[in-house]
């Protein structure tokens, strides 16, 4: 009868050490999800910023991928589309329809606000939303922010 309890005990516990190592991988794989939407923003905004003002074309893009393939192998996920995806996204979520539409859920408290910052260089998006947007899309992966 002791043996028993004493493995029950253990399983109890063993039980607890996966549950922490459960959690701890959950808290990991939302701190890298969030630096991966990181990337995308502040890659998105350089390209977007280039293309808006025309000191890039097109071929450029396509030149930047070629670039990023040939000198830095290790860096995966860089493709033509890809970039174009990460552009995209950031025209799309620093849009001012995107904006007014998250403002209205806002000032209609069916979002509570966070304070929170992107990035130095998105001074005037942070100041607007005080940094609330990017807590709404940091809710699921920049996979699903992109269409195919």
């Amino acid at each position: 009868m002791e043996s028993k309890n004493i493995i029950h005990s253990q399983e109890h516990q063993f039980g607890e050490v996966v549950d922490i190592i459960l959690q701890h991988r959950s808290r990991a794989s939302k701190a890298v999800n969030e630096e991966m939407l990181l990337t995308a923003w502040s890659v998105g905004s350089y390209i977007s910023g280039k293309l808006k003002s025309e000191e890039w074309g097109s071929k450029v893009v396509t030149q930047l991928s070629e670039y990023i393939r040939s000198h830095r192998p290790d860096l995966k996920g860089y493709s033509r589309s890809s970039i174009y995806n990460m552009e995209m996204f950031y025209d799309e979520y620093s849009s001012e329809a995107f904006r007014n539409t998250v403002q209205q859920f806002f000032s209609n408290g069916i979002v509570q606000p966070k304070t929170a910052q992107l990035t130095e260089s998105d001074k005037e998006f942070v100041q607007t939303m005080s940094g609330q947007i990017f807590n709404i899309l940091k809710m699921t992966s920049l996979s699903n922010h992109i269409l195919p």
